[in-house]
């Protein structure tokens, strides 16, 4: 025997005895209504419960006290409810309402002095309800808890039945229950793993696209700060040169301010390689706001039915806000164009009163489409909110959708 064999052998026999030990001496915990579950939903399953466990009470009792015509009405009420307790516990608590039924099943027929049901030793009640009761926990547990109630079923069915056709009878009956809760089952497992493994996929994916777009946003920033901090060091350097009225003192202040923002440069360089992992340094200048018509024309020129409105775009920008300005209007016509192809999209960026706002909507269309994740608007989020921003989007009442922002025009932590 190999050592796959013997691992997966292993394992078989340690699932096993988890199971049993889990059957037998494991806390019931309760079940947690799942989460989408409507709160009416909820009432109507415990109402139903109650009312047939109401009217299968005085039936269990009836049945107990003809099967046991001389014992005390306390002894006919306690096995009554051994009975139908499994019935309104097995919502909540399915291990306690089996464990209950079944010790229901193999101790009650012992104390049986009226043979009312012939060679079958329990009441009509009892047996639905023990049954439910088998169901419900079968689908809820593992495979080992599954058949070890089924093992430990056989045990009250060999022990109070006394004609080998009823037995072998409730033997293939109880096999076949087994096997259809073992597949079903597992069928339900495997839907919740998947389920589970996508929403772990998804917040992956998310987590990624977040970490992606702030390291190109660290970039991105890296491309504008640079330039103003190799600006400072020109000037730092060469103000001796260029002014007549600088001292020796003011000189060696303009050597030390030259020399601390090239190692600041020389700092963001190595932090860049960092951030770009391998990737190929781009070498493009930073977009900004007077690129919009271009990105327009580009989009109209694939066949987009796109609008441009701009209100103050004269007015000096950072260079920041206006690459986080850039790069969500860039984003937001691409999303428009990939999720609604074919339907008109209107764009606006109006600069007022220190802020910049920005609109970009596409309206419904027969060739409308949904999917994907949301990542994009992760990253818009991500850079309007760097700048001290806000951003929404979301579906008009129409069908259409619109992505809205409004960042301030100056950051005191950037700019």
């Amino acid at each position: 025997m190999d050592a796959s064999t013997m691992d997966r052998a292993r394992g078989v026999i340690r699932a096993a005895r988890h199971g049993l030990w889990y059957l037998l001496t494991a806390r019931d915990s309760r079940v947690p209504w799942p989460r989408d579950r409507l709160r009416l939903v909820k009432w109507l399953v415990r109402v139903v419960v109650v009312l047939v466990t109401a009217i299968l009470s005085p039936v269990a009792m009836i049945t107990v006290n003809n099967a046991h015509p001389h014992v005390s009405p306390g002894l006919v009420l306690t096995l009554a409810l051994a009975q139908v307790l499994p019935l309104p516990l097995v919502v909540r608590y399915p291990l306690l309402g089996w464990r209950i039924g079944f010790l229901a099943a193999l101790f009650e027929p012992l104390a049986r002095v009226s043979d009312m049901w012939g060679s079958w030793p329990w009441d009509p009640v009892q047996i639905p309800v023990f049954a439910v009761a088998f169901v419900v926990l079968g689908l809820r547990r593992g495979r080992a808890v599954l058949w070890w109630m089924w093992a430990l079923m056989l045990v009250p069915l060999f022990l109070h039945v006394h004609t080998m056709d009823n037995r072998l009878g409730g033997t293939v009956l109880l096999t076949v229950v087994a096997a259809l809760l073992d597949l079903v089952g597992g069928r339900l497992r495997a839907q919740r793993a998947l389920v589970a493994e996508t929403e772990r996929t998804e917040l992956e994916k998310a987590r990624r696209a977040v970490l992606e777009e702030k390291a190109r946003i660290a970039r991105e920033l890296h491309d504008v700060v640079a330039h103003h901090m190799s600006l400072i060091a020109v000037q730092a350097e060469t103000a001796r040169y260029r002014r007549d009225d600088v001292s020796a003192g003011a000189a060696e202040e303009f050597e030390s301010i030259s020399a601390q923002a090239r190692s600041a440069l020389t700092e963001m360089r190595r932090l860049l390689g960092v951030l770009r992992g391998g990737e190929a340094a781009m070498r493009a200048p930073q977009p900004a706001l007077s690129d919009l018509d271009g990105l327009v024309a580009g989009l109209r020129r694939a066949g987009v039915r796109v609008e441009l409105a701009t209100v103050g775009l004269d007015r000096e920008l950072p260079s920041p806000v206006q690459v986080c300005v850039y790069r969500v209007v860039q984003e937001a016509l691409s999303n428009a164009t990939r999720h609604a192809p074919g339907a008109p999209v209107t764009a606006s960026v109006t600069v007022a009163d220190g802020h910049v706002a920005l609109r970009v909507r596409n309206g419904p269309g027969a060739s409308v489409t949904t999917g994907g994740a949301g990542h994009g608007l992760i990253g818009m989020r991500e850079r309007v909110a760097l700048l001290g921003g806000d951003l929404t989007a979301g579906r008009d009442p129409d069908g259409g959708f619109t992505v809205a922002a409004t960042l301030p025009t100056a950051s005191p932590s950037l700019v």
